[in-house]
């Protein structure tokens, strides 16, 4: 396990998918942000080898419960799932042994806010974002940086 940190963005707080969630629900949505991928990663199953992208992870059913913890059940967390991927906030990709499940706008959220404009440039990608000093500077960088 690695020991990497992930923000937790604030406008969480104010969105349906959290203002509406029981609080198992809220246990499984912020497990699943800690599980994502912050960067690519091979993946190897079946003698095959897969990228996936940062954002992305592969699962399974129980693997989930036992991250979760006490009072998580595999049913509430099919029906997690399922709300959250109702909300555009993942997609989950299921076969009979393992799951895909994607972060949507991971990115956004892990980069400060920052729109992606480029691709990977040998390990890192590349991100339409200004330092800046002053408050009229600040306004105007958040106006062009808004997804």
């Amino acid at each position: 396990m690695n020991s990497r940190w992930m923000k937790l963005h604030r406008s969480l707080l104010n969105k349906p998918i959290w203002t509406e969630a029981t609080s198992e629900q809220k246990v499984i949505l912020i497990t699943l942000l800690m599980m994502a991928n912050y960067e690519e990663r091979q993946w190897e199953w079946g003698g095959k080898f897969y990228l996936l992208q940062p954002g992305q992870f592969v699962t399974s059913l129980p693997t989930l419960v036992q991250r979760c913890g006490k009072g998580v059940t595999v049913q509430k967390i099919r029906t997690a799932l399922k709300r959250f991927e109702a909300y555009g906030f993942l997609t989950d990709e299921s076969t009979n042994q393992n799951r895909l499940i994607t972060i949507v706008n991971w990115g956004f959220y892990q980069r400060n806010g920052c729109k992606v404009t480029g691709g990977v440039t040998g390990n890192r990608h590349t991100y339409n974002r200004q330092l800046t000093t002053t408050k009229k500077e600040r306004t105007k960088n958040i106006e062009i940086e808004r997804v």
